[in-house]
């Protein structure tokens, strides 16, 4: 995932996070709001209600029936009671076996199958969810409320309110409405802030990373241009300088690289460059003609004892060095077959740091041209003894002719 597309998922999460949990708070306040307005609604019809039949005349266990329904005050009361209880779908006046005294089906007994108590919903309504809430009021249900009404301790009638929600359903249809658009407003002004911030810090650190990219890959002389003065612009012109100096860095490697390969190219000893497994990294032309090298760089990248086959003195001295990882200084072997043997001087230089050398330098010195100066030495010295031993007596001694020293 690019780095845009990270930042946009990061910012739209915390955007709709706050969002949804804002909305869904206000979706469980509404709905419960409504419910208590619906539920004390019908607690002060059943106070009035309850007042208005204890105020019956002659409410006995034996006359409730025609108490109740010979008082014209009870009777306009339960007429009126719909049109001033806010959803009030019924108001019944009930005995205790069932018979409704006053009220939609007088004189019929109760139904069958009784509406769900208005305390289920006050249930849902106190409980944690809101999907809950919304489902029981998103289309209309009626619930009910009843009380029991005594007289000297002894219940005589039962009143019953039947409750609906139909009153509050396209409110809670419009509140929920207007929160989700709302919300979705809200996202989308967060995004297109998001876009927008995103424009103006994403492109500098984009055009920051793709100078990195190119630097990895071995672009030289990368630049980044970044506007403005603030943190981003700072860090651009940072990574301007830094890649600046790399580049010099690396022409000044390259230089002193092609210099010192010259030089070692112009030595006369063989030079051999290893890494840390022996292969061979660089090996002038007197090396590749003393060890039998193949000539025109086609040794390199090849461990040097696969070339010279079986192991001899040269890769024990370096298999020794590198296990080590010390040098070592003129250590004379002896290379060759039967048909001839060359005698070496071997020196070895760690190259690098660290606990285990990446690399070593390897110079081997030919002892023949050595032994033959010395021969020269030798003879030079004893052809100045002869001179001066025909020198007469008294006399400063003869001098040894010039050519004689140079044989």
């Amino acid at each position: 995932m690019s780095l845009r597309a990270k930042f946009a998922a990061i910012f739209l999460v915390l955007l709709i996070v706050p969002i949804v949990a804002a909305t869904v708070l206000q979706i469980d306040r509404t709905m419960a709001v409504m419910v208590d307005g619906l539920g004390d609604s019908a607690a002060l019809l059943m106070a009035q209600a309850f007042e208005q039949m204890r105020a019956v005349p002659n409410l006995t266990t034996a006359e409730v029936a025609a108490a109740v329904r010979g008082d014209p005050a009870m009777r306009a009361f339960i007429d009126s009671s719909q049109a001033f209880g806010k959803g009030v779908v019924y108001v019944r006046v009930e005995k205790l076996d069932g018979t409704i005294l006053l009220g939609a089906g007088a004189g019929a007994p109760r139904p069958a199958h009784p509406f769900p108590p208005f305390e289920e919903l006050l249930a849902i309504a106190a409980g944690r969810w809101p999907l809950a809430k919304i489902y029981a009021l998103w289309t209309p249900r009626t619930y009910e409320l009843s009380r029991a009404v005594e007289v000297g301790g002894r219940p005589l009638a039962l009143i019953a309110i039947g409750i609906s929600t139909s009153l509050i359903s396209p409110e809670v249809h419009r509140a929920l409405g207007q929160i989700l658009l709302a919300a979705a407003a809200a996202v989308a002004l967060g995004l297109l802030g998001g876009a927008i911030f995103g424009g103006l810090v994403l492109n500098p650190l984009a055009a920051i990373t793709t100078g990195v990219e190119e630097m990895t890959v071995g672009r030289e002389d990368v630049r980044v241009e970044v506007g403005g003065t603030g943190e981003l612009s700072a860090l651009a012109a940072k990574f301007n300088q830094l890649s600046q100096r790399i580049r010099l860095n690396q022409e000044r490697w390259e230089a002193e690289r092609g210099r010192l390969l010259g030089l070692f190219r112009t030595i006369n000893d063989a030079l051999l460059l290893l890494d840390r497994e022996g292969a061979i990294l660089f090996a002038n032309e007197e090396a590749e003609g003393r060890l039998g090298l193949p000539a025109g760089g086609l040794a390199l990248g090849k461990r040097l004892e696969a070339l010279m086959g079986a192991p001899n003195a040269l890769v024990r001295v370096i298999d020794t060095a590198l296990n080590a990882n010390t040098g070592v200084n003129d250590v004379p072997i002896e290379l060759g077959d039967a048909a001839g043997r060359a005698h070496f001087l071997v020196s070895t230089f760690v190259v690098g740091q660290g606990p285990a050398a990446p690399g070593l330098l390897v110079v081997l010195r030919d002892l023949e041209p050595m032994r033959g100066m010395r021969a020269v030495r030798e003879e030079a010295g004893r052809l100045d003894k002869a001179v001066e031993a025909l020198s007469p007596p008294g006399e400063a001694p003869l001098a040894a002719p010039e050519a004689g020293r140079s044989k």
